[in-house]
């Protein structure tokens, strides 16, 4: 009996053995025949690869005739001040100091932190302001820590920005609190 028993067993197993092979076999070539794609090799083949990845521009040299690009199909820029070191971004100082002010400043005088003096509480503005404005550019330029602890980073955290941002930022933030 016992052998009858292992005998089944062996059959079964290998009947159920044989299905799984069956249907691995069946699925991969199935995959096979789905995953056949010619579009990529048809591209290839056109030259749309390489009209996709053509240069914008081309050299000219004096004496031969302009061909026409796509740049010559773009209209020309209006002219107007081109930015300097000396102005960042070319912007107003209240423009530039709201613009830092929006991006950074912000996320600490305009959230109600405690221990900073916010966006229109012109009471600790006053305090602020006591010490001078010279003294608060070099604050918000050096960082600073007040007297509840809280510790202000140089430049807002941002050393990118330079001293003419800094400082129309803090112009922005005192105008807005007198």
């Amino acid at each position: 009996m016992s052998e009858e028993r292992d005998r089944i067993f062996f059959r079964n197993y290998l009947l159920v053995f044989g299905l799984l092979a069956l249907i691995i076999v069946l699925f991969l070539v199935i995959a096979r025949i789905v995953g056949i794609n010619e579009e990529p090799d048809a591209k290839l083949l056109t030259g749309e690869v390489a009209e996709l990845t053509a240069p914008v521009g081309r050299l000219r040299i004096s004496g031969q005739e302009q061909s026409e690009t796509i740049l010559d199909t773009i209209p020309a820029a209006a002219s107007g001040p081109v930015p300097t070191p000396e102005t960042p971004a070319a912007e107003a100082g209240s423009d530039m100091g709201k613009r830092v002010y929006s991006s950074l400043c912000f996320s600490c005088h305009g959230t109600g932190l405690p221990g900073v003096p916010q966006l229109g509480d012109v009471a600790a503005w006053e305090k602020v302001l006591g010490q001078g404005i010279d003294t608060v550019y070099q604050h918000a330029l050096t960082g600073f820590t007040g007297a509840s602890g809280m510790m202000m980073p140089a430049r807002g955290g941002n050393p990118n920005l330079s001293d003419a941002e800094v400082k129309a930022a803090v112009d922005y933030l005192v105008d807005s609190n007198r």
